[in-house]
């Protein structure tokens, strides 16, 4: 699903646009894939391809705070640029630069939406009834425990009255 031959992409620009289901993708045990899509434009030249990739797919969450799944949304692009040479595989935040499969003439594409599915979904996840209308987390507990003192005046050390007396 996410291999493709060189020889079936067409010279300079072509484009696919593939339908995601729950079973396509595994994205390990604390995130399950629910489907989305996947939109892949190719440029394609005889020293490299470049194939810049937009996802928008759901995957569902368990809450952090509740233990509640919950449906969380990613849309997110990705650039990955094959080359002909043998260059050193790279990869940041925005893209990465991969070698041919030679043996295969393929380009996989799988790990890099896997890894910009995973490392775009939130850090802390939180069930959205736990998130206030800019998105972030609500204090969950305003309650107080045990008696509160009538008498909210602070105790002051007695050592300190005496070295403010010094002082002056």
């Amino acid at each position: 699903m996410f291999r493709f031959k060189i020889f079936e992409l067409a010279e300079e620009q072509s484009e696919k646009s593939i339908e995601l289901e729950a079973e396509d993708l595994d994205l390990g045990e604390q995130v399950t894939f629910k489907g989305g899509v996947l939109h892949i434009d190719f440029y394609r030249n005889p020293r490299f391809i470049r194939s810049q990739f937009e996802i928008d797919v759901t995957v569902e969450l368990i809450c952090d705070r509740s233990l509640d799944a919950f449906d969380h949304n990613v849309n997110q692009q990705y650039e990955v640029i094959f080359k002909l040479d043998d260059v050193e595989e790279s990869a940041n935040e925005n893209g990465a630069v991969r070698n041919i499969d030679h043996a295969s003439q393929q380009i996989d594409l799988e790990q890099d939406v896997r890894d910009t599915i995973l490392l775009n979904l939130p850090t802390k996840k939180l069930h959205p009834r736990f998130l206030d209308e800019d998105g972030n987390p609500k204090e969950i507990l305003n309650e107080q425990f045990g008696d509160i003192p009538e008498d909210d005046e602070e105790q002051i050390d007695p050592r300190w009255e005496k070295l403010k007396k010094l002082k002056d």
